[in-house]
């Protein structure tokens, strides 16, 4: 089956560096970015923690960042009617939505809110009565608040953050974990720039997440002239609208697009042991899901029916006895590592390029110029982050082999998150507990770690609980971005670099800020679950370290057998329907919520690609490309109204 993606890349010129329009990149244009970035960590605060929902940084395709493009493009429609030279170049607007991109993953669900909520638990909890002394003992000191005065207010609500005794008790840690993340940023950005030209040039990744901002951008204003693409938009919009009105109206029907459970009608056994099992209707996953290859498509909800049918059938066989088998986690995790590591071997070639290249820049084929870093500096700045990473960790307490491993397997994954993002452009890949702190208590026991060991250890939670909002993925599209309206790599990586600095601050920020007025603990809807979490199973691993898992074990290796072994089918046979991407990431929790919309998807495209080609998919790739800006619009226009005038509003994606 041939792989169907979205329209192929447009180069500014033949043969041009995307140095040659690097002076349509005004100094505005992040100064914009900046200054949004202020109010749009706010919103997500609000939305994704205070509020219950929508958790737009649970979306591969930031529907906020969207949100803020198409009020940047109202704003500049006007500005070039009064000032036609003061209008923002195409180059500048997609700066400033990477720039949003970035910040928003720093803020997002799944990244430093979970760190601050890591920061504030132990100390309270402990003085409390909920957690145990050993605890406190056990945390390296500098990388959490202490004063109970002020985690009190932070937890009860009804107060400030600005206040002297309240700022000072959060500087040193909230110091010491941005050199932390200072570093981690440093050594992604570092790491896309060496894989930047082998996946957009040579191999030539199709990157389908960027298809929507470029289009919007577009000077001829193409897409906004198609009928398709208000077909989609008012279809999306229209019902966000009006379950919007009926979330304040009930007297107004709703539309029922949401996720429903299918489960409760499954009460006997062995179906009932199929566990949750939503049906919804997304209209903006139907979007993304269009511009994904067939393959992967269908191979994500088969999977997924796949999954639940092993659940069902443990049931009947009576294995379910045993907790937690058959372990579809695990199988996932091997999956991830599988095709990891086949990345990595691919990546032979590249890596003697590079190679090649330090020893022999005049000879080599690789050129330094046009790219987002000299491949001298992006080598070193890997090698420092990773070594600085891993000194982090080490001067905390953990053993630097362990340290070491951990980082790298955290960048694997990573790596690999990236390249399914550019290649297929899933809606969602949250893998949930699939980080180093869950592998190696997991596959390989806790019995060694010393006290200190299994608390540093526990710090990788607040980064690896899912991987929703992971931000590496967002810093190779904006260079992609960038390559399509020909601006200069450096430009945007640099302004990415400051974006993911000030995002991450700013989450701080936000977080702490709404905290002790609403209270971490008291009127947050998400204010201290992931806390909870991981300090319950640090309680449990110093109290009773967990063995080496024996079918953890059989399932991680299981997982990485049959990933490797789709891989090698699909090189062998030309039309092998099974993807080792959707066998990876169809187990994960978010893809409960987006398996049916990504098949209708999958049938639509189907039949689209089968009666009418390549060019009825792009004749109909507009309506798709509305269905996505349509919900992003009204959507998520209903939480910036609720925000605004601190009222409920309705949540299109989550609860």
């Amino acid at each position: 089956m041939k792989t169907i993606t979205a329209t192929p890349p447009r180069q500014a010129t033949a043969g041009a560096t995307p140095q040659a329009s690097s002076l349509s990149l005004r100094a505005r244009a992040p100064l914009v970015a900046t200054l949004l970035a202020i109010p749009n960590a706010y919103w997500i605060i609000q939305i994704e923690k205070v509020r219950e929902g929508p958790y737009p940084t649970s979306i591969s395709l930031l529907m906020n960042a969207l949100l803020w493009l198409g009020l940047l493009l109202v704003g500049n429609a006007l500005l070039g009617r009064l000032r036609p030279t003061w209008r923002f170049s195409p180059a500048e607007l997609l700066l400033i939505y990477a720039m949003l991109c970035v910040s928003s993953a720093m803020a997002g669900h799944d990244f430093t809110p979970v760190l601050v909520q890591l920061v504030a638990h132990p100390a309270y909890y402990v003085r409390e009565g909920v957690l145990p002394e050993t605890v406190l003992e056990a945390v390296p000191a500098p990388l959490i608040v202490q004063d109970y005065a002020a985690l009190r207010p932070y937890f009860v609500g009804n107060s400030t953050l600005y206040r002297w005794e309240h700022i000072t008790a959060w500087l040193v840690p909230i110091a010491v974990w941005m050199v932390f993340i200072a570093l981690l940023w440093w050594t992604m950005l570092c790491l896309v720039s060496l894989v930047r030209r082998q996946w957009m040039d040579a191999e030539r990744l199709a990157f389908p997440l960027v298809e929507l901002p470029l289009q919007m951008v577009e000077p001829g204003g193409t897409l906004w002239r198609t009928r398709l693409f208000w077909g989609g938009f008012a279809l999306a919009g229209g019902i966000n609208l009006i379950n919007g009105l009926h979330y304040w109206f009930p007297t107004i029907p709703e539309i029922p697009v949401k996720h429903q459970d299918m489960a409760v009608y499954l009460t006997d056994r062995p179906w009932n042991a199929v566990g949750w099992l939503p049906i919804s209707f997304y209209p903006f996953v139907i979007g993304i899901a269009y511009l994904m290859p067939t393959d992967l498509a269908f191979s994500i909800w088969f999977f997924y029916l796949f999954w639940k049918a092993q659940l069902v059938i443990t049931a009947w066989l009576g294995w379910d006895i045993t907790p937690e088998f058959p372990y579809i986690r695990e199988q996932g995790i091997g999956a991830y590592l599988g095709i990891g590591l086949f990345l990595l071997i691919g990546s032979r070639g590249l890596v003697q390029q590079i190679w090649r290249h330090l020893h022999d820049p005049q000879h080599s084929e690789l050129r330094d110029a046009g790219e987002a870093l000299p491949y001298r500096t992006a080598v070193y700045g890997l090698l420092a982050g990773l070594a600085g990473l891993t000194g982090f960790f080490w001067l905390f307490g953990l053993r630097g082999h362990i340290a070491l491993l951990a980082v790298a397997l955290y960048l694997l994954m990573a790596l690999v998150i990236t390249r399914i993002r550019a290649e297929f452009g899933s809606p969602v890949h949250d893998q949930h507990f699939s980080g180093p702190d869950h592998v190696f208590t997991r596959l390989t026991g806790a019995q060694g770690y010393t006290a200190r060991e299994l608390a540093t250890l526990n710090f990788f939670y607040w980064f690896n609980r899912a991987y929703r909002s992971h931000p590496m993925p967002f810093a190779l599209e904006g260079l992609k971005l960038a390559q399509r309206v020909g601006a200069s790599f450096s430009t945007y990586w640099l302004w990415m670099l400051w974006a993911g600095l000030w995002g991450a601050l700013l989450a701080f920020w936000a977080y702490l800020h709404n905290a002790y007025r609403y209270g971490a603990g008291a009127e947050f809807f998400q204010g201290q679950l992931f806390g909870t979490e991981a300090y319950n199973r640090l309680s449990n691993w110093l109290a009773m370290p967990p063995e080496a898992h024996r079918g953890a074990q059989a399932a991680t290796a299981l997982g990485f057998a049959l990933a490797w072994g789709m891989m090698w089918l699909r090189s062998k046979f030309m039309g092998f329907p099974f993807h080792p991407i959707g066998f990876a990431i169809s187990g994960s929790w978010a893809m409960n919520l987006v398996w049916l919309p990504i098949a209708i998807a999958w049938l639509i495209k189907l039949l689209v690609v089968r009666y009418g080609g390549l060019p009825m998919y792009r004749r109909l790739l507009p309506f798709f490309l509305g269905l996505i800006l349509g919900e992003a619009i009204v959507g998520m226009g209903w939480s910036l109204v609720g925000v605004m005038f601190n009222i409920p509003a309705y949540s299109f994606w989550g609860q």
